[in-house]
């Protein structure tokens, strides 16, 4: 045994060590939060490596976030150093499914490159098959076919099969239509980089076969978060040598409503009848109150496997439990909260959490925390790479990497405008399709194109000259920034976001998020010099898939929702709103009363917190044009008196009112000595 791992396996716990240690089986490890489940895996996997001696390359880790993928990779290079850890497959659940599927794509029937379809693509997608189906797009919201299309397909429900339901026809029927328009474009979403593997690995043995020798060990973590479908894709690679780690949370099952199955973790011997399954109890990041009061909470959840979480740091602060007059009050105690936390305790900003059941919330959050003048970063507000000018810009590279990508064409054909409407558009697919011509080919007929104006035939020549010599430049130079420079440059784009009528308001900030996006080309081509175009927009798709993942850790206090919180920690966190209707949420109250969920959400809320743990809640809510008295979430009254500490601020409006009070009369003064001097 290499020293270097035996001084790895003597800092882990009697726990800890079994899991790093097990062989012959699969093994389910229940971590409970805060129990240093990444360090057993990463252990694991230099156990593995430095003392079973397998194969580097036979290894296959997957997480859920290209986040948690990083961090994994980085600590097993620590350990194992970055020879052995480059050949470690590590990554998310959909990274390997796009890795199979650009392997085998030819017995899936790909001859030619396919298309990854974003979220956008998809939506649009959807607000097509609507139109076909004299549906009305602005009655029908692509977003909940989409849902659900999705979840059919993960539970291998076919569109047929809803079609022939009366209650599920018209969802069928947009379903049909959708995966037609996959078919036709070769094109190919999320939910397919797992499908597609599944297809594979089942009606191909000699695939199958290959997989599996390939990856001779396999590790899952956050297992609790699996689908139907990724369950099945990790027993088809497993079930042969039965060489499969697990290691999850149950009490932290917080994401059902996207399709994650609590029964994959709680049925796991069921399963894998010869499964061991080992404990992680000890926490090593709450204090005693803190993780008394959770347990607490979670303890009435009858499915569940069961545990108790303990620490050996002590007992600290019981929980704060806050009452507080309304929302404005809530938000500004919370403000003034930290601004008291930070002088105390000399701790910078990015040392506070606040945590909120709906996005609604951060509102009256952010008021209060700009007129406290605390920095703060609002996680998850908007999505980045949504945005329409970054969509656009990726749409134009995605079309240099690959001409016959039709939903980003679908996308910037017309963007600037050249003329091109959508029948425009659809005379020139179906020119293509009558002739069998790739798309470029095709636009360079244009003026052959039966009924097509001699503007919208410019339009298209314009467009295919811009890719043309966008492509040239990037075999040239593979200068990923550069390359999206020029095409800017040659489109007048950055003319179009800042000054067309069309584009609507907002043009500079939306030229400044396009800078943004150049510079973390840049940046992202410094670290990965080799990176090609594809590499590139593949790396950009998955982040965009994963958008919930958390911003870099500037010295800010982080505001963000509680499903978004998981995996992250803070020496102080505040959950806000815990009162009937936000937590648990009125949603779910309303559709039958099973409120177990939200409780894991709100178990989740608390260990979040180190040191400082904050639970508030507001007495009245906003009703129409007035207020009405709002009640306690009942998860406040699990948890025992001694563990918490109850504090009421709604008499006196909670100390951010002074706070605010305090703030606007000094920044008054300020103002009228400016005026004098001015």
């Amino acid at each position: 045994m290499r020293p270097n791992i035996q001084a790895l396996i003597d800092q882990l716990n009697a726990q800890q060590r079994q899991a790093v240690e097990h062989r012959g089986g699969p093994v389910l490890v229940l971590a409970g939060a805060g129990s240093g489940k990444t360090r057993v895996i990463t252990v694991r996997i230099a156990h593995f490596i430095g003392v079973s001696e397998l194969d580097p390359g036979r290894i296959l880790a997957l997480t859920f976030t290209n986040k948690a993928a990083g961090e994994m990779k980085d600590r097993v290079a620590h350990l194992c150093g970055a020879e052995a850890s480059s050949r470690v497959t590590v990554g998310t659940f959909h990274a390997l499914g796009l890795r199979m599927v650009d392997e085998e794509a030819r017995a899936l029937g790909y001859k030619r490159r396919f298309t990854l379809l974003d979220a956008a693509d998809q939506a649009r997608f959807i607000r097509h098959g609507l139109r076909e189906l004299r549906l009305d797009p602005q009655r029908h919201d692509p977003q909940t076919f989409l849902t659900a299309i999705s979840n059919a397909r993960n539970l291998g429900i076919t569109a047929q099969q809803l079609i022939d339901d009366p209650r599920t026809r018209t969802t069928g029927r947009v379903y049909q239509t959708y995966i037609d328009r996959l078919h036709a474009y070769r094109a190919i979403d999320f939910d397919d980089l797992i499908l597609k593997p599944i297809e594979l690995l089942t009606q191909h043995p000699e695939i199958r076969d290959k997989w599996r020798r390939r990856f001779q060990t396999v590790l899952v973590d956050e297992y609790q978060d699996t689908n139907g479908a990724q369950f099945e894709l990790v027993r088809l690679l497993t079930e042969e040598h039965r060489s499969l780690c697990v290691v999850g949370d149950d009490d932290q099952s917080i994401y059902g409503w996207r399709g994650a199955r609590l029964e994959n973790i709680l049925s796991f011997e069921t399963h894998f009848n010869d499964a061991t399954v080992i404990r992680l109890e000890q926490n090593y990041r709450s204090t005693g109150h803190i993780l008394d009061a959770a347990n607490a909470v979670i303890a009435r959840n009858t499915a569940r496997k069961k545990k108790q979480l303990w620490t050996a740091s002590g007992k600290g602060e019981p929980v704060h439990v806050v009452a507080c007059k309304d929302a404005r009050a809530e938000a500004n105690f919370v403000a003034a909260e930290i601004v008291r936390r930070a002088n105390v305790e000399s701790w910078p900003w990015r040392s506070f959490g606040v945590l909120f059941r709906t996005s609604a919330q951060a509102q009256a959050l952010t008021d209060a925390l700009r007129l406290s003048s605390v920095p703060y970063k609002l996680v998850g507000a908007s999505d980045f790479y949504e945005r329409k000018e970054i969509k656009d810009t990726l749409s134009y590279l995605r079309l240099v990497d690959h001409r016959e990508d039709r939903g980003a064409m679908l996308r910037v054909i017309n963007f600037p405008q050249r003329g091109i409407g959508p029948r425009s558009l659809e005379k020139l697919y179906d020119f293509a399709e009558a002739h069998q011509l790739p798309m470029d080919e095709a636009l360079t007929q244009a003026a052959s194109i039966p009924g097509l104006t001699r503007k919208a035939a410019e339009g298209m020549k314009e467009f295919q000259r811009v890719l043309e010599n966008a492509q040239a430049f990037w075999h040239e130079h593979k200068d990923l920034a550069a390359t999206g420079r020029l095409i800017i440059q040659q489109t007048r784009a950055r003319e179009a976001w800042i000054r067309s009528p069309t584009e609507g308001p907002g043009g500079k900030a939306r030229w400044a998020n396009v800078s943004r996006l150049l510079e973390s080309m840049e940046h992202y081509q410094r670290r990965k010099p080799s990176t090609t175009l594809r590499d590139y927009l593949r790396v950009v798709a998955l982040d965009k898939h994963h958008a919930s993942e958390a911003a870099e850790q500037a010295d800010e206090v982080t505001l963000m929702t509680l499903h978004a919180a998981k995996g992250l920690e803070w020496p102080a966190s505040f959950v806000v709103g815990c009162q009937e209707g936000l937590l648990p949420h009125q949603r779910t109250i309303q559709d039958g009363g099973d409120v177990s969920e939200e409780r894991r959400l709100f178990y989740v809320g608390i260990t979040r917190a180190k040191r400082y743990c904050y639970l508030t809640y507001a007495k009245l809510k906003r009703k129409f044009q007035g207020t009405e008295p709002a009640r306690p979430s009942r998860f406040l009254r699990d948890i025992p008196k001694h563990h918490r500490l109850d504090i009421d601020r709604a008499k006196v409006g909670g100390d951010g009112g002074a706070v605010a009070k305090k703030e606007t009369k000094k920044r008054f003064a300020e103002l009228q000595d400016l005026l004098r001097r001015g």
